[in-house]
């Protein structure tokens, strides 16, 4: 008859153990999160904002603990927003990207959301690097605003 209550003891002491481990899994695809929008897509979007300054463009950087964005303005009308996204799989955390555009109103309007491109096609952190959020980027926004 105590057999039962040892079983109800282990089951427990089993839920404590797992939400423990689950709780610092979570910890740390938190940290891992935040180490990729500060080491690889904050800097990326540093280097962008630099160079679009070059050709009159303004820019402005938004970052919260899953997210990032870049806006560009031209003649102080928004041109054209990419924002990297970051979710939480089993696994660990993967990136994504919106892109927005202006539509023929002016309003902004989501043209792409996706993987951002790399050469591994994966959507896992550790395998997206600064230089291709800067490729990415710069591929959206060539075609974003070709000339139509």
């Amino acid at each position: 008859m105590d057999d039962w209550k040892k079983q109800l003891e282990d089951h427990f002491e089993e839920l404590k153990t797992t939400r423990k481990e689950f709780k610092d899994r979570q910890e740390g695809m938190k940290s891992q999160g935040k180490r990729f929008l500060k080491k690889s897509v904050m800097p990326a979007f540093m280097e962008i904002k630099s160079e679009l300054h070059k050709h009159k463009r303004e820019c402005s950087l938004d970052a919260r603990k899953d997210w990032a964005a870049l806006m560009v303005k031209k003649n102080k009308k928004k041109e054209f927003v990419y924002e990297v996204n970051l979710t939480s799989d089993g696994d660990g955390m993967l990136a994504s990207k919106s892109v927005y555009v202006p539509n023929e109103k002016g309003k902004l309007k989501l043209g792409v959301e996706g993987k951002i491109r790399n050469k591994t096609h994966s959507m896992k952190l550790d395998k997206i690097s600064k230089d291709d959020i800067l490729t990415d980027f710069l591929e959206e926004y060539r075609q974003a605003t070709r000339v139509k």
